[in-house]
């Protein structure tokens, strides 16, 4: 049986598995004298970025995390920002109570108690969500209200759990583990594990690498952040997972946005000696000097010296990227 539009939309590789709440009126704007944003129920929490709720105290009454949200109306989209997500405590005196908050008014001055929400985390970045109201009466509200069963939140989809925490940190003992087993390019991608599992070793992979680099360009030297703690450097696959790359943090590199575009298109690499080759026909464009001075350049390493990046990896980046350029 074909699936509705609906579904296609909500299955789509790019997203983790959805899960939703029913909104309540506090969670609208509407109620009088109510905190803003939307209460996110401890049920939900785990499917959120792992907030540390013990360091919440009288002076720090609060711990928070942006997120990268994308907003739509049913399934068309209506808008983008940063929102807060963050436990309050109320000067340390309650129970922490979670919260999303800040520019979601693209919804949230729409919503209307008993709408559905709809969340989904990126399947490969931890802090991106997209956020998708369904509104009553409509056609879609009917469909996401048949798949909740009429529960006030949790997974939407029977059999279909997102990502928690635990996934995450089965990820990280993965990566080390990896790291103690030989370094291997696969010819041909085999997609053996299941999908939360895959999910679950992408979501945590940017962040790992990140984490060993300082949140340093690894080439430049260079770390900006916001006020926020949102970070400008990117974690790249040396080799790419559609090509054989595993989620490996031995085949992770910490660059700038730019630097990223760059090392994926093969305007530079990394040659044995673990400095920066610029090649030939590349060096010869005036518009690629801020290249051509990194050239020479020896890279940061990774913290751990066992993830640092493999030899295999940077050896198949040259060989498939860079040379077409000489």
């Amino acid at each position: 049986m074909a699936r509705s539009r609906v579904q296609e939309f909500l299955s789509s590789d790019e997203w983790d598995a959805p899960f939703f709440k029913r909104l309540a009126h506090n969670d609208t704007g509407r109620a009088t004298g109510h905190q803003g944003g939307l209460v996110i129920p401890k049920a939900l929490r785990a499917f959120f970025p792992l907030l540390d709720e013990g360091k919440t105290s009288k002076e720090t009454p609060t711990v928070d995390r942006r997120l990268l949200v994308h907003m739509f109306l049913g399934l068309r989209h209506v808008g983008e920002g940063r929102a807060r997500y963050q436990f309050q405590t109320w000067g340390g005196e309650r129970s922490a109570e979670g919260r999303l908050t800040d520019n979601l008014t693209p919804i949230r001055g729409v919503a209307k108690e008993g709408d559905i929400l709809v969340f989904q985390r990126s399947a490969d970045t931890l802090d991106r969500f997209r956020l998708l109201l369904f509104r009553r009466p409509s056609q879609n509200f009917s469909e996401i209200n048949s798949l909740s069963r009429g529960r006030r939140w949790g997974p939407l989809i029977e059999g279909r759990e997102p990502i928690t925490d635990e996934d995450l940190e089965n990820a990280e003992e993965q990566f080390d583990q990896l790291a103690n087993t030989r370094f291997v390019i696969q010819t041909k991608r085999e997609r053996v594990e299941s999908r939360r599992s895959r999910i679950a070793r992408s979501s945590a992979f940017p962040g790992r690498v990140n984490k060993e680099y300082d949140w340093r360009c690894a080439v430049s030297g260079v770390v900006l952040t916001t006020p926020s703690n949102l970070y400008e450097v990117q974690a790249a696959h040396i080799v790419p997972v559609s090509e054989g790359g595993p989620d490996d943090i031995r085949n992770g590199l910490a660059l700038s946005h730019t630097l990223h575009w760059a090392f994926d298109w093969g305007l530079f690499g990394v040659r044995e000696d673990r400095r920066v080759y610029v090649p030939r026909r590349v060096r010869r464009m005036s518009n690629n000097k801020f290249l051509q001075d990194f050239a020479g350049k020896r890279i940061a390493e990774a913290r751990t010296e066992r993830l640092r990046v493999h030899e295999k990896a940077f050896a198949w980046h040259m060989r498939h990227r860079v040379t077409r350029w000489e």
